[in-house]
């Protein structure tokens, strides 16, 4: 008997101490992080533009700020490059009113809820400069017809029939500012490669697009480009020749 209840005190003593080294393990993060007074640091905020049904932003002045954070040490080491975001807020009654007349200025303010942060250990203390200039523009979406763009040369005596061209489909939707559509009215095709062509043929899977960062072309992207070769005519001068 007296064996047994040794060997009982003994596995008691064992869970004793097995409790006794997990118990300081268990909670020294904890308190070391309880403990260790939070930090501030400076970090980039990558800017982001919400989508908006009539607005795109042509433009941001400045284009980046600094965020001015307070957490643990170990999470601000831990955050990588664009894990703050600050979305930019677009203004609700920017359209409001009046006939359009082309892009224009709008200021916004920035705060601290309008940056998304990877962990709510962190808090924002704040965003410098706290205001920003956005260069917009009403978004529209509309039909334009499609051009060709042609790089290289034909053979000898020989070029393409312009006037028999035939694009299909020959118009694509496009989608961005309203200004720049305007502007450029059309959206491209190609480049077509011509080197060396001299008989008719045709491009097919063609991609499409528009010569502009701020309008995008949504259907569809590509198109068939049937290219008729004709003969040039030499150039004659002087009357009666």
């Amino acid at each position: 008997m007296r064996e047994s209840g040794n060997r009982w005190t003994f596995r008691a003593l064992a869970v004793v101490i097995a409790i006794g080294i997990w118990l300081p393990a268990s909670f020294c993060p904890r308190l070391r992080e309880m403990t260790t007074p939070p930090i501030e640091a400076n970090v980039a905020g990558r800017l982001t533009i919400p989508d908006h049904e009539r607005l795109t932003v042509l433009s941001i002045e400045p284009e980046g700020v600094q965020v001015r954070i307070r957490g643990n040490d170990e999470l601000i080491d831990s955050l990588e490059l664009d894990q703050v975001r600050v979305q930019v807020p677009l203004p609700g009654d920017a359209l409001a009113g009046g006939p359009y007349s082309g892009p224009w200025e709008v200021e916004v303010v920035l705060a601290g809820e309008d940056v998304v942060l990877p962990d709510d250990q962190v808090e924002v203390v704040s965003v410098t400069p706290d205001r920003l200039v956005l260069s917009v523009d009403e978004e529209i979406s509309v039909a334009v017809p499609v051009a060709v763009e042609w790089i290289g040369e034909p053979i000898g005596g020989i070029s393409v029939d312009d006037d028999n061209v035939l694009i299909t489909p020959e118009r694509v939707t496009v989608q961005g500012a309203r200004s720049e559509i305007n502007k450029l009215e059309f959206a491209l095709a190609g480049p077509i490669d011509l080197t060396g062509r001299g008989l008719d043929f045709t491009a097919r899977q063609v991609r499409v697009r528009f010569a502009s960062e701020h309008v995008r072309v949504e259907f569809p992207t590509i198109v068939d480009v049937f290219v008729p070769m004709i003969e040039r005519r030499p150039q004659t001068s002087g009357a009666g020749n």
